[in-house]
């Protein structure tokens, strides 16, 4: 850290920025506040920090609170490359923000610190919370799109019921009633009504290389992701998520093949739902691609998800999938914001997905 001279016991809490060798405080910091293993949190920020493709060397890897030489805020910067027609730009995303329960009036000081980055390149974040909301909102950013919500597709209900009679009124006999053989009734009652089947309409790529054979939009029209060779590499095949899925997907509209990428996540209060999540679907295909794209993703992880999460889609796509069966899962504050005090970005549209940034790592 760039700290200076060492702080005095009583004085204020200082801001510093972070550099490669402070990782191994925030990885402690980090795992003290989430509840994960310390092993976890440095592998993590080792491959999200360090071998991101987009990473650039004078920039600081993030921005930290220091008190008493005590590491107790941090809020770490996780660059991407996007693209709209022929322009490339890069947009500086936060991630993992996290002030120390003594501390959370500082919380605004030390996001300010990441938002002077935007002088010099627009900002975004893709999981931010109500609190760190407020403070996008304060700082004059602007929603992403459609991140105020999810698209929830229920495949087997007694899990989720469970989570239902936990979440409105915990209690052991509901939670066993949840789980027991009568919750089944409900699936029958509320099924998805997809077509779960085409899974030979999916393709598994074993690497990068196989991806960027896909043939994509050179010049989108909208404001969206460079999916480049680093970048599908680092974000899909480091080895780091064994659950990640990336496929080719054989599309009748477009007519050709596009990518499909997935992973899986455990919710729940004790971690009885598993979901498969959607991360992108590039290019963009319309509502009746969606539910096929569903149905054959169900049907090739027949047995081993409860539900299918969808993010970012827009209102024509909701409506349909609603009208299938999936279930809208409002947020209490959009989770996706942007911030261009530097004016780069073009007025255009989004297409924005859950792989941008890190809502869904």
């Amino acid at each position: 850290m760039t700290t200076g001279p060492a702080i005095e016991q009583g004085r204020a809490p200082q801001f510093v920025a972070l550099a490669e060798p402070d990782l191994g405080n925030a990885a402690r910091f980090i795992a003290a506040q989430s509840g994960r293993p310390r092993e976890t949190v440095d592998a993590h920020l080792s491959w999200f920090l360090l071998e991101n493709p987009a990473r650039r060397y004078e920039a600081p890897l993030g921005f930290g609170l220091l008190s008493s030489d005590e590491l107790v805020g941090c809020i770490l910067c996780s660059p991407q490359f996007f693209r709209v027609r022929s322009e490339k730009i890069l947009l500086m995303g936060s991630s993992l923000f996290y002030v120390d329960q003594g501390h959370r009036g500082y919380g605004g000081r030390l996001f300010l610190q990441y938002c002077r980055l935007g002088m010099k390149t627009p900002l975004f974040g893709t999981s931010a919370n109500v609190d760190a909301a407020a403070l996008w909102k304060a700082a004059g950013a602007m929603p992403i799109p459609y991140s105020d919500g999810e698209l929830f597709g229920v495949i087997r209900w007694p899990p989720v019921l469970e989570e239902i009679a936990h979440r409105r009124r915990p209690s052991r006999l509901l939670s066993l009633v949840a789980r027991s053989p009568a919750a089944r009734i409900v699936g029958m009652l509320r099924p998805l009504r997809i077509d779960c089947n085409g899974s030979e309409a999916l393709r598994l790529l074993d690497c990068a290389e196989q991806a960027v054979e896909i043939p994509l939009h050179d010049h989108p029209a909208k404001l969206t992701a460079e999916r480049d060779l680093p970048y599908l590499r680092w974000r899909y095949f480091s080895g780091r998520d064994a659950t990640v899925g990336v496929f080719a997907f054989r599309s009748r509209n477009p007519d050709k093949e596009i990518l499909v990428m997935v992973n899986q996540r455990i919710r729940g209060f004790r971690s009885q739902i598993n979901t498969l999540n959607v991360l992108d679907v590039y290019p963009a295909v319309p509502p009746d691609e969606w539910i096929r794209i569903v149905g054959a993703l169900i049907a090739l992880y027949e047995g081993t998800i409860d539900a299918v999460v969808l993010r970012n889609l827009d209102e024509d796509r909701q409506k349909v999938l609603c009208a299938r069966g999936f279930h809208w899962r409002q947020f209490d504050a959009p989770i996706g914001w942007f911030l261009d005090k530097s004016r780069r970005l073009p007025l255009c549209e989004w297409y924005c997905m859950p792989a941008d940034g890190d809502g869904l790592i």
